[in-house]
């Protein structure tokens, strides 16, 4: 069992740091979009700011994960002026300054904002809102850098509260609350390197407290049903308890010794309907051996499609480099070539020109030195 969660953690290590290389650096950062009610923005137009914010957050990578919501995008949105536009037909023209906010909500801060006004012309007050939000482009570089500083600021709340983080976890492990332990740990963004590793590795030993410690918890529950029923109801009873145990738990050979006891003790009336049990339980570990094995090829699959792509990448690089320089060579010896037609021309043409010699009469001069 330890060696296959060694293997596990490994390979997350791995795909970690080839979906690095190859992916966007937002992988595993969740900001939750949310649009607050509000009264004078109806629900359409409201609607299609939420989708825009989801539009934002879906160009640069980020995810929505509905389990964590600590981190959130919002908008707020002013209205300037209103006019009416005379017709016919009579239209509604407002001016908008809409807010766009990252924030932390459980510890109340905003991380970033930007402010981008809008102006929408509609027939009503809410064609009016939505003519003016379909303007909105999340290829704006005042959006870019505002979720570029968000992200900064994410990072920085988690490399300086992964202390904080994996104690808490494990201290929601300690209290048997297993689940928002790895929820909490599951948080951080493989951006920050050092703790992503950090809680992978607590998240590996978490889960295995936990699958350790309810099947402890089952397994003596059904010891004490077989023991206060040693028939046939205690004994079904006892496997259907044994069933919900993982099969990687460390309490495995116990539960095989149980099961023995169990079968041996049974007679033959019984034995029909127990081995029906035994069936289903069998059937049960192999579903979890296969599922097991079929995520643990996954993650195999990930890491040698990722390393090929990195591999193409590299070669496409290496190729554009060799192509370069093969056109620079060509470029050169083009130009050596062109200097060497010139000065050959050069030449043919010294050599064509008659010799002439001028006699110059030099005359003495006497010369003083001061």
């Amino acid at each position: 069992m330890k060696k296959f969660f060694l293997l596990l953690f490994l390979t997350m290590l791995v795909c970690k740091s080839f979906s690095q290389v190859a992916g966007s650096d937002f992988d595993r950062i969740t900001i939750h979009p949310i649009i607050p009610k509000n009264e004078y923005l109806p629900a359409e137009s409201s609607k299609l700011l939420e989708t825009k914010l989801y539009e934002i957050i879906s160009k640069y990578g980020i995810a929505d994960n509905e389990y964590i919501t600590r981190f959130v995008i919002t908008a707020k949105v002013n209205v300037v002026s209103k006019d009416i536009v005379v017709g016919p037909p009579q239209r509604i023209s407002q001016r908008l300054d809409v807010t766009f906010i990252i924030g932390d909500i459980e510890d109340d801060k905003v991380f970033a904002t930007v402010t981008i006004p809008l102006v929408g012309i509609g027939q009503s007050m809410e064609k009016s809102f939505i003519a003016a939000f379909r303007t909105i482009k999340t290829e704006d570089s005042r959006i870019d850098n505002f979720m570029q500083e968000g992200k900064k600021k994410i990072i920085q709340y988690f490399e300086i509260q992964c202390n904080d983080i994996i104690n808490e976890s494990k201290k929601l492990s300690h209290i048997g609350q297993f689940e928002q332990s790895l929820i909490l740990l599951s948080s951080v963004p493989n951006l920050c390197e050092s703790c992503y590793a950090q809680c992978v590795s607590e998240e590996v030993n978490i889960y295995t407290e936990m699958i350790n410690t309810r099947g402890a918890s089952l397994l003596r529950e059904a010891q004490t049903i077989w023991a206060q029923n040693p028939n046939r109801e205690g004994a079904i009873g006892a496997a259907r308890l044994l069933s919900q145990i993982d099969y990687y738990a460390d309490c495995q050979n116990q539960v095989t010794e149980l099961l023995q006891d169990i079968t041996s003790k049974m007679n033959d009336i019984d034995k029909r309907e127990w081995e029906f049990e035994m069936q289903q339980y069998r059937d049960k570990i192999e579903k979890e051996c296969r599922e097991r094995e079929f995520e643990l090829q996954k993650y195999k699959d990930n890491i040698e499609k990722e390393q090929r792509e990195w591999e193409q990448q590299v070669q496409e690089y290496n190729d554009q480099k060799a192509r370069q320089a093969s056109l620079d060579a060509e470029d050169a010896a083009q130009k050596r070539l062109l200097i060497k037609a010139c000065r050959d021309v050069a030449i043919e043409y010294a050599k064509r020109q008659p010799t002439a010699i001028n006699y110059y009469t030099v005359r003495s001069t006497r010369v003083y030195h001061w």
